[in-house]
Formats: C-alpha cells, structure tokens, sequence
C-alpha cells in the first residue's frame, strides 16, 4: 500500500530524534497551582502562561476524554511538518473521501466548509477551512494527500507523533474529530501538543488565530456566487457577538452531542498572554437550553488571569538567607552570609499572600577557611501546595581568608581525635603486647641454669684443683 512508506520514514525519525527533541522542547517550570474564587461547568480545565511556561491552574488534567475536532490541530501539524509547499500544493477534492460522513451516526456533530467533489483548493487554503470552521471535508482531503491516498495511515501518523510529543494518554482514530469511544486524550497532553506547536509548527499558529479567510475560487461551477469565506467558530474574535473577548485569539473548538464542548483560546494583554484548554463542558442547561458553558468558563478564567495574576519576586538575589561560622578564619571575620545563587520571580496570583511560600534551608553547621565569595555552602527549596517551586544554590557573599596559626592550632587539636590518631595508639598498644609476649615467650623456654657454688667446689676437688676462698 503506498501509505507505509511515510510511516516508516515517520518511525525512523520517531527512533533517530525523540531525544533531540526532549532536549530542543523546553519542559514546564516548576509552577505554583492555584484555585479561582468561582466553579467551572468543564470538566477538566488549564489555565497556562505562554510566557513563563507556567501552569497556574489545572482541574483534572490527566483525565481521559473526547478531544472532538480539537484533533484538528494534531492534523495540521502532521500536514505542516510534511509539505513544505503548502501554497504550492493544489488538490483535487475526491467525492469518495465524503462517503464516511454519510452513515454517521451524529450529524449534528460534523462541520462543513462548503468544499465540494472536485474542488480544487491548496493545502494551506484547506488547512484555514479546517482550522476556523472544524470543515470535515478539509480534513479528510488533507489526511488523505498527506497520507498518500490513506486516511488510515494518515491516522498512523498522528499517533506516531502523539508518541514522539509524550502525549501518553491520547490516542487517536480519525482526522476530523468525529465521535469515537477509542479517541481520547487529556487536557495535559493537549496541552503538550500545543507546546510543541508552539516551538516547531508557528504556521499553524498563525492559521488557528485568524478570525476569517477567503480562498481563491477555482471551480465556478460549484461557487455561483465567485466568492467563499470561512470565519472562525470561536465566537469570542467575533466582535458583534456577546461572547467577544478583547485579545482573544482563536485556536479551536469543538462540540459532541453525546459528549459535550470542547475549546482551546489564548489571549494577549497587558503584556500577559495565556492559553485555556477546557473539556467536556455541557451542551445544555438544566432546562435543556442550549448552553455555552465553554464560552462563559474561557472568559471567566482569562478574567482571573488578566485581573488577579502579576509578576511578584518570591526569592531576592539580595536577600540574606543565613550565616554560617567560618573556622580558622584570619582577624575577626569568623562567619560568612549567605544569598541566593538566582532569584525567582513568577506570575502570582494577589488572592495569596506571598509568605505562605515554605522555604526549606539546607547548610553545614559551619565551614573552614578559607572561604571564596561565589562558592556554594548551601541550598533553599521554596515549595507551595507541596509542590516545589524552585530549589536554589546559597553562596557565600564575601571571600574569608585563612589564618595561618588558627589553622594549625586545630589541626593540632583535630589530629588528637582523628581517626589517625586512634590508629596510631590502636597500633602501638597491640605492638606493645606483642613485644611482651615474646620476651615472655624466650624467657620461658631458655631459663637461667647456673649450678650453686658449693657443688663447684665439690667437683672440682674431686678433680684435684685448688679453690681460693676469699
């Protein structure tokens, strides 16, 4: 089949650059997790700075749910990352790629962007009537360009790539988002799935936050009209709708009658720019109207962010943290301060007081001279929520000399309770008692043996000799 082919060459760079890529993608800051003052109808919810990498807010993040035509966004990236002509590359739309819309058993689900059998559109055109209006019809012609005539192995890809970003949870069986009980994923890995956007793909950025594009009109006779315009399906860039959101930006949406909503927005302002994920928001009030839940969750955590969060200094570099003694230290100069190697400074919520943070001091009871300005003689962990902010090197703020006589007067004083000196005494005691035992040993086996005199004598009388007597 000629789809195995792009699969294998997708594999070989899965195997050749998943760690290139763990290196180049910047992970997550260590981050502070807070709680708005309000309840959201979404199930599962992040609130994520764009700027500092941070994620401030998130209710069940890891939970697995229907993502809809948030897929959409995994099928432009594969569509990007494999046509690097994409205003170049014109198809034609085949009728046949439709037939899988037809027998679908929720309808109201599917999106159309008014694209038709034979069609002739680029793939960058089809990629902004995917984007702004979730077209089935463009997803499906893309996947199947892509895929080099198979959807299927189209969808291969995605999760190749869904592998490759660390997307565990998410799994994938369609390009445009249609209900499927075997397509899940969590707003943690679409959050990951934007964060690689975000650094590899800005193309597909710059599509998602447009708020309306008209292609060329190739087929006149499938557009009496010589006109096409697609608009974006997240209202809140619509400035006549009631849902407008000054500084909002696009991104995506998605709806599942037997699920719920679906929506990813970002927004920039006053110098903060922040991304929402929302899921499984519901459809209908408790009345059965229909509801925008979705909507009134984004807007209401980007107020949040927008009206609550700045940029507050948790950790000074001037800050004094402690002191520790300084042994055999020259003059008076007998301790050195301690100050943070780098300073943290993050987004802060005004609803916390910042002295909540816990700050856990790690330094020797004292240190020895001499002592260089710079040189690490400690650590600070600053943990929140139990989770751990940041974990920051202490050094030492002045350089302390050494004194030449203090330092051999404790040397001296050491060296009596060194281990060395313990083993020296250890030594000498056993040598000692070894020393005794064998002078013990000889004496005992070579005793003295003189005869008395009186039976010198004796003998030797018998033998005639003269012995003076004195």
């Amino acid at each position: 089949m000629r789809w195995i082919n792009p699969i294998k060459k997708t594999a070989i760079l899965l195997i050749c650059c998943v760690t290139a890529l763990h290196i180049c993608l910047p992970g997550l800051r260590a981050s502070a997790m807070f709680t708005p003052t309000f309840d959201l109808q979404s199930k599962a919810a992040i609130l994520y700075s764009t700027d500092t990498r941070e994620v401030l807010y998130a209710k069940n993040q890891d939970e697995k749910m229907m993502p809809g035509a948030l897929v959409n966004l995994m099928t432009a990236l594969i569509c990007v990352e494999n046509n690097q002509d994409l205003a170049g590359t014109q198809v034609t739309v085949k009728g046949s790629l439709f037939d899988a819309f037809v027998d679908y058993s929720y309808p109201s689900d599917l999106r159309y962007g008014e694209i038709y059998r034979g069609d002739v559109f680029t793939l960058e055109e089809l990629l902004y009537a995917m984007l702004l209006t979730s077209s089935c019809e463009a997803s499906v012609v893309i996947a199947d360009e892509i895929g080099h005539g198979s959807v299927p192995g189209f969808v291969a890809m995605m999760n190749l790539k869904a592998e490759e970003i660390g997307m565990k949870n998410t799994h994938f069986t369609n390009p445009d988002g249609r209900y499927n009980e075997y397509q899940v994923t969590t707003a943690g890995d679409m959050l990951l799935m934007m964060q690689y956007i975000q650094e590899h793909a800005s193309k597909v950025l710059e599509i998602a936050r447009t708020a309306s594009y008209s292609p060329q009109i190739r087929t006149q006779e499938n557009h009496q009209n010589g006109t096409l315009t697609w608009s974006h399906a997240n209202i809140m860039m619509d400035e006549e709708s009631r849902f407008y959101y000054k500084g909002a930006a696009g991104l995506k949406t998605a709806t599942l009658q037997e699920y719920g909503r679906n929506i990813m927005v970002d927004a920039a302002r006053d110098g903060h720019h922040y991304l929402v994920i929302l899921m499984q928001s519901p459809i209908y009030n408790e009345n059965k109207e229909n509801t925008y839940y979705h909507l009134q969750d984004a807007a209401a955590v980007l107020d949040w962010a927008f009206g609550h969060f700045n940029y507050e200094e948790i950790l000074s570099l001037n800050e004094e943290i402690a002191e520790i003694p300084v042994e055999n230290a020259k003059n008076e100069n007998n301790y050195v301060i301690l100050k943070p190697r780098e300073e943290l400074v993050m987004l802060w919520p005004d609803t916390v007081d910042r002295s909540v943070v816990q700050r856990i001091v790690v330094k020797e009871d004292s240190v020895k001279a001499p002592v260089q300005k710079g040189q690490v003689l400690g650590s600070i962990e600053l943990r929140f929520g139990g989770e751990t902010l940041k974990k920051v090197d202490l050094i030492a703020t002045s350089d302390v000399e050494q004194s030449f006589v203090r330092f051999n007067l404790s040397a001296a004083r050491e060296f009596r309770h060194s281990k060395w000196m313990k083993t020296a005494l250890i030594l000498s005691i056993v040598l000692t008692v070894l020393y005794l035992g064998v002078c013990v040993y000889f004496i005992r086996i070579y005793p003295k043996r003189t005869k008395p005199i009186r039976g010198l004598v004796r003998d030797k009388r018998k033998k005639g000799t003269r012995i003076r007597r004195d």
